[in-house]
């Protein structure tokens, strides 16, 4: 496997940094990786390696504002930035190999950047992956905090206005505690702009979820606490896809990769893979 770090100027010039896994022989696909809220994409060596294992060239980037991208820290002014850049880097993909079938995966808020992005380019698509989509960010609260969250949103992007819980991210607490201290993730509030970004393409997708017709694979926690599983099952009831397949996994918290059944999720993703690489 060879490994290469790169960057290009994304929208309104911001820095973009993204990784590049190649297998030693001959490529089979290209799939793009977009990684979560606050975090990076070095966070997924692992889950990369069975990836560049069937013969993948992946992608990923550090978005906007996250790991070692430029952009100030977790701020968003549109959710269209998010998808542009992912937009960007896969023209990069595309001309650097040529006739290459390719996948998207995207986890948690890269999950809603990935479906927002297949819903705009599913031509361009072989198939979609989503871990834990953050697609149920409103969950019980008032709509009167949701609009308020919005109009911040637009104004204020800047604002911050709610903390993840890092104890919420996996239950093996060597994953928390490098999660902690690792010091490429934000541990700051979350900020008002991508807030309101990932609320409205939220509410968004009921109605565009019919037009999608690609293969898709979801893969959610039943206990996940930041990205509730009913999110999954809102894409598998709604998406028009006559290829799709929902895997949920009891116990399990948001991040499916780094929970201490990781080996059984990396399976489930690497045999959906497997025959469309054929």
């Amino acid at each position: 496997m060879q490994h290469t770090e790169s960057e290009f100027a994304g929208v309104h010039g911001t820095r973009i940094v993204y990784d590049v896994w190649r297998p030693d022989g001959p490529p089979t696909g290209i799939l793009l990786l977009a990684h979560g809220l606050g975090e990076h994409a070095r966070r997924y060596d692992h889950v990369v390696e069975r990836l560049v294992g069937l013969g993948l060239v992946v992608y990923a980037p550090d978005h906007r504002g996250h790991g070692r991208s430029g952009g100030k820290r977790i701020e968003l002014h549109d959710w269209s930035e998010f998808l542009d850049d992912l937009h960007r880097l896969s023209a990069v993909a595309i001309a650097e190999n040529p006739g290459l079938q390719r996948f998207l995966l995207g986890h948690s808020m890269g999950g809603a950047i990935a479906l927002s992005y297949a819903l705009d380019h599913q031509d361009e698509l072989s198939g979609l992956i989503l871990s834990a989509p953050a697609v149920d960010v409103v969950g019980g609260k008032p709509r009167v905090v949701i609009e308020i969250g919005k109009i911040l949103g637009r104004f204020a992007p800047g604002i911050p206005v709610e903390t993840l819980d890092a104890k919420s991210v996996s239950r093996d607490p060597a994953v928390v505690a490098a999660y902690e201290s690792d010091p490429l993730v934000h541990h700051g509030k979350v900020k008002a702009g991508i807030a309101r970004g990932m609320i409205l393409a939220a509410e968004s997708f009921p109605a565009r979820l019919p037009s999608l017709t690609i293969p898709v694979l979801l893969l959610h926690g039943t206990e996940d606490r930041l990205a509730d599983v009913s999110g999954s099952r809102m894409i598998a009831a709604h998406a028009g896809s006559k290829d799709l397949t929902l895997k949920t996994y009891d116990g399990l918290f948001h991040e499916v990769f780094n929970e201490p059944e990781q080996e059984k999720v990396l399976d489930d993703l690497v045999d959906w893979l497997r025959p469309r690489l054929e």
